[in-house]
């Protein structure tokens, strides 16, 4: 489904009635913790808060959410598409160049049933259920026991569960953080790119999984669920990795009485992970050339540093630094926590460094990572003050329920959906009011039901990406990829397409990665002057297989090699 609404929404009644209904969840959601005295109402406000901010952001869209302006997005859900239609999830959605995130691909075509019209549909609620798998995914990673004098005693609390899952879901970001370098870390990821948020899910298993981990065969078992992350996405397993470096390393320097066995969980973890990883790293490495330097790749000269990962959070940071002094004393998993927030700073600090040979890419991940890592120890810092006040005012804050319910209600005002604000924070919302172009929505009609899946398109690159995107359908060249190995190649036959008068060659080039179709339109007849659409239409080796917009103004016409039969006039 290309329109998300049908008809126009008041968009200050929308926000206003989201704030409402986000006090009137809270305050539901409060008197339930107050009446059972238990923590789950927290986490009914995580999920029912993040479907409000969801809804907020989503619901008055007449197209998918930043689909044409993202690029990202674009791209993304070309990636997606084309593996619905059957084609390999090894391949990007230029034909022949090897996929850097195969793994996204073949889970939403799977989820589609290998339906493109039914993964259009299918795809906004995909940001719903990644934002609820985070905040549950924290839930159950903070868990977890050790054997104390009494028995198995749980690391965490229910309380600090809940309320750090609250925490994960609506103090991700700040009020200010669209104005920032870095924009709203949660409308970046959960919004945009529900794929990395996968990532968040997978990490707090997976340091649940490792802080109890036992023996060699939980190593290696440790080691494959790491691996998963890879393949989730790269740049998190990255992170963890260095984390888990962390965590062994302070063992060593603290001496202490785990530090051999922590040391063996790290080294056989990341092992196993790098073992079982290493086809798709191959891939990464010839795929992706992310060892060109490019100016782009640089700190921006306005962003400070330094300051982006920990003031710009605000009070959520203060709270963090307390919540990593209090979850260090308290086992096993919290150091974990806490060495994951220290790797991110690290990394962080690097990029100075990454920065000067302009190889500083994929900075906004980093931020995202940390602030997500800054979020969950907030809550921990939170409940743990809460905790200190209970000493002091025993008779208001002395029972569990009561703190929790203070520290949420105190959290409120800071919570995203009462203050986002989308048409002014989240950019690409505006062009998102609009609905696709008719001319991109028709021409990916036309070749998602009247054309093989297999079939490939050239001609205009910025056209190449609403084939993949709309179409389901793979190119030979699309903008927003970079260009693969061999790129002089393809380029030859687009000149080919737009000047060449010769069938044979023309075809024996096209048959090497099977285009059939060539998208043409003003532009691309302007970037391969003297190419006109008369000649294109008039060479026997093309026929125009479909037609969408104005001739005078803009339009995409589809020629078919080879379709057979006179050419109709549009």
């Amino acid at each position: 489904m290309i329109h998300a609404a049908s008809s126009p929404v008041d968009l200050a009644l929308l926000r206003d009635g989201v704030r409402l209904a986000m006090l009137g969840l809270a305050a539901a959601c409060v008197l339930l913790l107050l009446r059972l005295r238990r923590a789950e109402p927290l986490l009914l406000l995580a999920l029912g808060g993040s479907a409000l901010a969801w809804g907020l952001t989503l619901w008055p869209l007449q197209r998918l959410y930043a689909l044409g302006p993202s690029s990202d997005r674009l791209g993304n859900i070309g990636l997606c598409q084309v593996v619905a239609s059957g084609n390999s999830p090894l391949q990007t959605v230029q034909i022949g160049q090897l996929h850097f995130e195969p793994f996204w691909g073949v889970l939403v075509a799977a989820l589609s049933g290998w339906s493109p019209d039914r993964l259009l549909a299918l795809y906004p609620w995909l940001s719903l259920f990644a934002a609820w798998g985070v905040a549950l995914a924290v839930y159950v990673g903070l868990g977890g026991k050790s054997e104390g004098p009494a028995g198995p005693e749980p690391w965490f609390s229910s309380w600090e569960r809940a309320l750090a899952a609250l925490f994960a879901a609506h103090l991700w970001s700040a009020p200010l953080d669209f104005a920032g370098s870095y924009r709203d870390p949660w409308g970046m990821t959960v919004l945009l790119k529900p794929n990395h948020t996968l990532g968040f899910v997978v990490a707090p298993l997976f340091l649940r999984y490792f802080a109890g981990l036992r023996g060699w065969k939980g190593r290696v078992v440790a080691g494959l669920i790491l691996h998963l992350l890879a393949w989730v996405f790269v740049i998190h397993m990255a992170y963890v990795c260095v984390g888990l470096c962390l965590f062994a390393a302070e063992a060593l320097w603290r001496r202490r009485a785990s530090a051999r066995r922590d040391v063996g969980d790290v080294v056989t973890a990341i092992v196993v992970n790098a073992l079982a990883v290493s086809p798709y790293l191959v891939m990464l490495l010839v795929g992706y050339p992310f060892t060109k330097r490019m100016a782009v790749m640089t700190i921006p000269a306005l962003s400070p540093h330094l300051l982006e990962t920990t003031a710009r959070a605000g009070g959520v940071f203060a709270l963090a630094v307390w919540g990593a002094l209090v979850a260090w004393r308290r086992g096993r998993t919290g150091r974990l926590w806490v060495s994951q927030l220290l790797a991110a700073q690290l990394v962080w600090l690097g990029y100075l460094g990454l920065s000067l040979v302009e190889l500083a890419r994929e900075r906004d991940e980093v931020v995202y990572w940390t602030r997500f890592f800054t979020a969950v120890l907030a809550a921990l810092g939170a409940w743990d003050l809460a905790t200190r006040a209970a000493r002091a005012w025993p008779r208001l804050f002395a029972a569990p329920h009561a703190r929790a319910a203070t520290v949420a209600l105190l959290a409120l005002p800071f919570m995203e959906p009462c203050w986002l604000d989308p048409p002014l924070m989240d950019d690409y919302v505006p062009a998102s009011l609009e609905p696709v172009p008719p001319l991109l929505a028709e021409t990916g009609e036309f070749l998602r039901h009247h054309t093989d899946p297999r079939a490939v398109v050239a001609g205009d690159i910025d056209v190449a990406r609403w084939a993949s995107a709309l179409g389901a359908r793979r190119v030979l060249l699309s903008r927003g990829f970079h260009s693969p190995p061999d790129g002089p190649e393809r380029e030859s036959l687009q000149e080919m397409l737009a000047n060449g008068a010769q069938a044979g060659p023309l075809r024996a080039l096209a048959a090497r990665w099977n285009v059939r179709y060539v998208a043409v339109t003003p532009a691309f007849l302007k970037d391969h002057a003297p190419a006109t659409l008369e000649a294109l239409l008039a060479r026997p080796h093309f026929r125009l297989a479909h037609w969408s917009g104005d001739r005078e103004h803009a339009y995409v016409a589809l020629l078919e090699i080879d379709g057979g039969g006179a050419p109709p006039a549009p």
